[in-house]
Order: C-alpha cells, then structure tokens, then sequence
C-alpha cells in the first residue's frame, strides 16, 4: 500500500511539473530575451499582439517583417509533454529569414543525441516561404521527384520530434502570414456545432455532397508520368490501364450528425473524447479502396502524413495524425470497411475554415533504378467542403467606441457632478441671488468653491480650455466629427452648463461659482 502511494504521489508531482512547464512556457517572451536572437543590421521592433508577434526593422528603421515564436501560437506537445518553442523571422513575403531553437525537452536531444544537430535542423529553412510545400524528409536517389515538394533533412532517430517541430514552425507562421500577409483578418473560425441534429445515413451523405469520392484510374496516373524516367516503372498500371489507382473518400467527421452516420459506437466514443479534450481540432476522415494507400511504411502515427497534404486559399494546412482507432459503421459499404483508413485532425485556430471549399493533395510515387532508386512523384487534387449548417461561427467582438468606455469610466463622477450643478443652481435661484442676503453666505460659498476646486478641478480635472472651442471651430470647418468631445464627458458637462449659464444670465454663473 505504502508503495502504491509513493508512486502516485511521484507521478502526481510529474504531471504538476509538467503542467507548469507548460503554462510557463506559453507566455511570451520579453523584448531583452529575444533582441539578441536578431542579426544585424536587423532589430526588433514594436510588439503587435499579446501572442508574442513583434514588427522587425531593417537598418533604416522600416518595417521589415515579424517576429514571433511558435510555443504561445502552435504549442503542440513533444515527446516531454512540453512543447518545442522556436523563434521564427519572416520578411513581409512570407519567406524564412532566420529559425532559430529556443527552448525544449526532446529526451533525444537532451541525453542523447546532443543540441547541435536540433539547432542545425532548423538552419535549413533560411530562404524557403511558407507557401511552399516544406516536408521533412530525403528522397531517395539523385534524382528530382518531379514534384513541388521541398525536403527538409530530418534527424536520425530523431524524426518524430523533428517532424512536430516542424509542425509548430509551420502552425505558427500560417497564422501569422494569414492574418498579417494577406491583408484580411482570418476572424473567428467556424467550428461544429455539437447542439445540432439530423438524421443522416451513408447514401444522404453522398447524395448531399458531404462525402466527396474522387477515382483516378492507372491510365490517368500514367499520363501524369508520361514522357519521364517514371513512365514505365508501375507494371501493374502499364498492365491494366483500366484498373483503379486511387479510390478515395473525404468526409469531415467534426459534426455530429456526420460522425455518428460514419463511424462505429465505439469510434464514435473515442472521437467524442478526442474532441473533448482537443477543442479547436477538425477531424477529417479519409479512406482509400484501391492500390495506392494512404501512407508510405515510414510514416509515424500522431504525425503529418507523408502523401497527404492540403490548402485552403493559397496557404497550406497543417494536417496531423489523430491517432484514433477507426471502425466505421456497420451500413457503410463493403469496399469501404476493406480500404485503408485514416482519421486527420487539423487546427481551425490557424484559419481553417470546414465551411469554405479547400483542397486535399495526395502523393503518387514512383521509382526508378534498383540501387538507389530516384523517386519521381505526381499529385491528384481533391477539393471538399462542408455545408455551413452543421456549423457555428462566433460573431467578430466589435470593439465599444471610445466615448462609450469614457461614459462607462467616469459614470461615477457624472452622477456626483451632474448633482451637484442642478443643486447649485436651484441653490442659487433663476436670478442668482438667493443667497446674496443669507447670514451664512460666506462660508456656503467658500465650501462650494473648495467642493468645485477639489472634486470638479483637481479630481474631475474639468477645467475649460481655449483648446476645446479652437479644435470645434476647425473640425467644423473641415467638416469633421465632433465625437471627440465625448471623450472627456466630464468636462463637457461643465461646458454645456457654462454656456447654458451664460445665454440665461451672463458670465455669473461660470466666473462667480464654477
């Protein structure tokens, strides 16, 4: 019993300590730790947001580009539990200036295999953009695969933490290239909406164009390779050009009503789960009949897919394994119980919007040579959407206008000034000499003025200016808005009062009281 508790009380104090890492790791980084990340004649500039995205200068001052780091916008988890920070500088074309490693825990670089090759990794996105297809890995052979793609070296034994950095790298930077490059705030993303009922089976779905098939035949992926080293290296295709290369299906299982016409009970359990704890993720469930498959034999679950890839609006979207266990629904066609499955999540925080067509890519490879072969690649584009009805949007936060906030701030000491001005003046009479005759007059004065000098001038700071009546004439004048007066209502108040007093008795009321 003893050691039971003595172990629960270890692995208790194991996960507080890593909770807190993380926690503490998710704040920003302040101005003095990230200066010296910045080459000259580069500097930092102003900070643009709370997520830690600052504005980078160049020699002359000028904006430049960003700077920010991946943990407070991206903090997937390694291996530690903690996340990978990495401090990326972009120029204002979305290329990688600079990535740098900033802090981790990877086990395999911390009592392994040693920082240096961590930090080298990361030298090799110098000069690349974001809107290129960044993958991590080496193709075989000397050869080009033909294709798009642009490898990244990974690290020997070390290829699943260099994969999730990867992934924060890209996460981080999509959002900030989304929301700071293309010149439209992305908004708040449109997630499922889990109050939302209908009754859906497998044939509603297709004859709604919620599950999107696409069939490439071999003598369409042979096409794709005609007139290349590739041409004739898929026997089976020369073979039988009428045969099915790919047979694959798309559904977003993030809404209920779809998930619950797809999967099992018990996938469907374990989906609720997942999305319980994994609030912004999108799941998106692909499966494929044919010869092609979904992934190669060196593809890690939990991790991005090695043939799948996708975009939406010009920016790719960061795709990651959910390692779910997939059965689908009994109804569901035979073919489609035998194919391979996969479920796929991807962030809506980083401006994936379900609702808005975007395209899946998927990876057709082909080798040539028997000793170190070239791979050759070709893409097949599926494009999908899902209706906007099984989806929720929150509505953009309008900011309050500033002279609300200024009514709401001061709504105190407009109660007790607005008090005070009416009983002064039903104090003093419509002709303002009531108390000119009372015994007291004096000290009732003395105290009304100590009550205007300290609340309405020292506290209120309500006193008038020549500023005030200048900048109305020339805003009148160049045909401006006088908003800019309610954002001082305090002294306001006092005008309107003055000018009152004035058109009904004179410069008495301002020059002997207020």
């Amino acid at each position: 019993m003893q050691r039971q508790w003595t172990l629960h009380i270890v692995l208790g104090a194991v996960t507080l300590w890593l909770v807190s890492c993380i926690a503490l790791a998710a704040e920003p980084l302040d101005r003095e730790t990230l200066e010296p990340y910045i080459v000259p004649p580069m500097s930092l500039g102003e900070r643009i947001n709370d997520e830690g995205v600052w504005q980078l200068l160049n020699s002359g001052g000028a904006e430049a580009g960003f700077v920010f780091e991946t943990e407070p916008m991206a903090p997937l988890p390694g291996f530690s539990g903690a996340p990978i920070n990495v401090l990326v500088v972009l120029d204002l074309e979305a290329r990688f200036l600079d990535v740098k490693l900033i802090s981790h825990n990877e086990p395999i670089f911390v009592s392994g295999l040693g920082q240096a090759p961590f930090h080298k990794f990361f030298e090799q996105y110098r000069g690349h953009s974001i809107t290129e297809s960044l993958v991590v890995g080496t193709p075989y052979g000397a050869g080009t695969d033909g294709s798009a793609l642009v490898y990244l070296d990974g690290v020997t034994k070390a290829t699943a933490s260099v994969r999730i950095a990867h992934e924060s790298v890209l996460a981080a930077t999509l959002k900030v290239a989304r929301e700071k490059m293309s010149g439209v705030s992305t908004g708040p993303p449109a997630y499922p909406d889990l109050t939302y009922d209908e009754p859906l089976d497998w044939e509603d779905l297709v004859r709604q164009g919620l599950v999107t098939r696409h069939r490439v035949s071999n003598a369409e992926i042979n096409a794709e390779f005609a007139g290349t080293i590739w041409a004739d290296d898929d026997p089976e295709a020369r073979d039988n050009p009428d045969g099915t290369f790919l047979d694959l299906w798309v559904v977003d299982i993030g809404p209920p009503s779809i998930a619950r016409a797809v999967l099992s009970p018990g996938s469907l359990a374990e989906l609720k789960g997942f999305m319980g704890i994994s609030t912004s993720d999108e799941p998106i469930l692909v499966i494929e009949t044919a010869r092609h498959g979904l992934v190669t034999d060196e593809f890690i679950r939990n991790t991005s897919p090695d043939l799948i890839s996708a975009e939406q609006g010009g920016f790719p979207i960061a795709l990651r394994d959910a390692d779910i266990y997939i059965e689908l629904n009994d109804a569901l066609p035979d073919e489609l119980h035998d194919g391979a499955a996969l479920i796929l999540r991807t962030d809506r925080r980083l401006g994936f919007d379900p609702t808005a067509e975007w395209t899946l890519r998927i990876k057709a490879l082909r080798e040539h040579g028997m000793f170190k072969p070239e791979i050759g690649s070709a893409s097949v584009d599926i494009t999908h959407s899902t209706d906007a009805r099984f989806f929720k949007r929150l509505e953009a936060v309008k900011p309050t206008p500033a002279w609300v906030d200024a009514l709401r701030n001061r709504a105190a000491d407009l109660i007790i000034l607005a008090v005070f001005l009416v009983g002064l003046i039903a104090l003093l009479g419509l002709s303002l000499n009531r108390l000119a005759g009372h015994r007291y007059f004096t000290p009732i004065r003395l105290g009304i003025l100590a009550f205007v000098i300290g609340f309405v001038g020292w506290w209120g700071q309500g006193q008038l200016s020549i500023v005030t009546p200048l900048g109305v004439i020339r805003t009148v004048a160049e045909g401006g808005s006088l908003a800019f007066l309610l954002y001082d209502p305090f002294s306001l108040v006092i005008w309107a009062v003055t000018i009152l007093g004035f058109v009904l008795w004179g410069r008495g009321l301002f020059c002997g009281w207020l």
